[in-house]
C-alpha cells in the first residue's frame, strides 16, 4: 500500500479523477445509456415504496454522485442559453452542461419502472391493506435505525430535537388505508416539492413524505393510470423542489447535520402511528387498533420490509468501504 498523499497531491488526484470521469461520460455509447436506464428502473421500483430511499439505490448502482452534480449544476447551466452563439450551439452547450443524455436515460428508466410497479402497488394496498402496510411498517422501522446511526454524536440537544420531531409527527391525523381520495392539483404540487427533497435527506423516501401528507394514493393512481395532468404537476413539483431546496438542505446538513437528522429520526418514529396496519373508524374518526386480522401475513411482510432495507444498506456500506480502500491504495 502506498503512503497517504499530502492534501495538495490528494486534491490534484481528485481533480484529475473528476476530469477523467467527465471525459468518460462524453464517450458513452448507447449500451452505456441503456445500463443507466436499467439503474433508473431499480430506483423507480423502490420510489413507490415508502421507507426505501431512492438515494440509497442511486448510491448502490453508482449514479448518486453524478445525479447530485447534475442537480446542483442545473441552474448554472442555464447561462449557456444566453450569449452571442447561434441558437443551435447554445442549445447544444446547455444540453451538455445539464448532462442531458444522462438525465433522459435515467428518467426514462425510472418512469418505466414506476409505471410497471404502480399497478401492483395500487392493487395490493387496496385489496390487501394489512400485509401491504405491515411491509411498509417494516421498511420504516428499519429506516429509523439507519437514520439514527447517521447522527455523528447524540447530545442532549439531539435527543430533545428527536422528541420534538416525534411529537410533531404524533400531531398528524391518522388516515384510513383504504382511502381513494384525490388531492387538489395545487396541494399535489406542494407535496411533490417536499417529496423531492427526501432524496437529499438521509434514510427517507419521496413516497414516505407523500404518504404522510395524504397524497400517496393520488401519486400511485396518477402513475398507474398515466394521468397526464397529475403527472405534469408532480414532475413540475419535483423539479422545483430539487432546484429550489437542494442547496438549502445541503447547507443545513453541513452546518446542523446532527440536529437536523435527530429531528428527522424522531419524526419518522412518530409517523409509525400513521403506517400502523390495523385501523378502524369510530364515529367518523380513524383510530389504530390491536392486531385482529391477518397477523401471520403481517408479521412476515414486516420482517421482509426490514430485511430488504437493511440488506440494501449493507450493500451500500460495503461498496462505500470498498471505494474508500481503493482510493487509499
Amino acid at each position: 500500500m502506498k503512503p497517504l498523499l499530502n492534501t495538495e497531491t490528494h486534491q490534484s488526484q481528485i481533480n484529475k479523477s473528476t476530469n477523467q470521469q467527465i471525459n468518460e461520460r462524453k464517450k458513452r455509447s448507447l449500451s452505456d445509456y441503456s445500463i443507466i436506464s436499467l439503474k433508473g428502473m431499480a430506483m423507480g421500483t423502490v420510489e413507490l415504496l415508502p421507507g426505501i430511499s431512492g438515494g440509497t439505490i442511486a448510491f448502490v448502482t453508482g449514479v448518486y454522485e453524478e445525479l447530485l452534480d447534475t442537480i446542483k449544476g442545473a441552474l448554472p447551466a442555464l447561462k449557456q442559453l444566453f450569449g452571442k452563439k447561434s441558437f443551435k450551439q447554445r442549445i447544444f452547450d446547455f444540453w451538455a452542461a445539464v448532462n442531458g443524455n444522462f438525465v433522459v436515460a435515467l428518467i426514462l428508466g425510472i418512469a418505466i419502472a414506476m409505471v410497471a410497479t404502480a399497478s401492483i402497488v395500487n392493487y395490493t394496498k387496496l385489496n390487501y391493506p394489512i400485509p401491504f402496510y405491515a411491509f411498509v411498517f417494516g421498511l420504516i422501522m428499519a429506516s429509523v435505525v439507519l437514520v439514527y446511526k447517521k447522527v455523528w454524536k447524540w447530545t442532549w440537544g439531539c435527543y430533545l430535537l428527536g422528541i420534538v420531531g416525534m411529537c410533531l409527527a404524533l400531531l398528524l391525523p391518522i388516515q384510513p388505508h383504504d382511502t381513494t381520495t384525490i388531492v387538489p392539483l395545487w396541494y399535489l404540487f406542494i407535496c411533490a416539492c417536499l417529496a423531492s427533497c427526501a432524496f437529499i435527506l438521509p434514510g427517507t423516501s419521496g413516497a414516505f413524505v407523500l404518504l404522510l401528507m395524504g397524497a400517496y394514493n393520488t401519486f400511485t393512481t396518477a402513475i398507474g393510470t398515466l394521468n397526464i395532468t397529475h403527472l405534469a404537476v408532480i414532475g413540475a413539483g419535483c423539479l422545483t423542489g430539487l432546484i429550489s431546496f437542494s442547496s438549502i438542505l445541503s447547507w443545513l446538513l453541513k452546518k446542523y447535520h446532527d440536529w437536523l437528522v435527530a429531528l428527522l429520526t424522531g419524526f419518522i418514529v412518530g409517523s409509525l402511528k400513521i403506517i400502523w396496519p390495523w385501523k378502524t373508524t369510530i364515529y367518523g374518526k380513524v383510530e389504530n387498533t390491536l392486531p385482529n386480522d391477518m397477523i401471520t401475513e403481517a408479521i412476515i411482510a414486516c420482517i421482509a420490509g426490514i430485511v430488504i432495507v437493511l440488506g440494501i444498506e449493507f450493500i451500500a456500506n460495503f461498496l462505500n468501504k470498498k471505494k474508500i480502500i481503493c482510493n487509499m491504495i
